[in-house]
């Protein structure tokens, strides 16, 4: 593979940030995040952004959303994503 090819690939490969949560259903959790990343919604910029946005979030869904997060654009959490992570219990 041409450098130039494998530059292009990587290219597409989105970059930025999502806030990952759980809604409290009943007795039950049920994982969700935004923005939708397979609906096309782009991605938050940096990861203070996405921070802030998990803030103001927690803030209007107190005991309705928990343990909220930012995640990468692999959906995995951040380095020391567990000492920022807001449990909004």
């Amino acid at each position: 593979m041409r450098m130039s090819e494998a530059m292009r690939i990587i290219a597409m490969v989105p970059r930025g940030y999502m806030v990952s949560f759980e809604r409290v259903e009943g007795h039950i959790l049920a994982s969700d995040y935004f923005p939708d990343k397979h609906a096309g919604e782009p991605l938050i910029p940096t990861e203070e952004e996405a921070w802030a946005l998990a803030a103001k979030f927690a803030a209007a869904t107190k005991r309705k959303c928990v343990n909220i997060y930012v995640i990468g654009s692999d959906f995995r959490p951040v380095p020391d994503y567990r000492a920022r992570m807001i449990e909004n219990r």
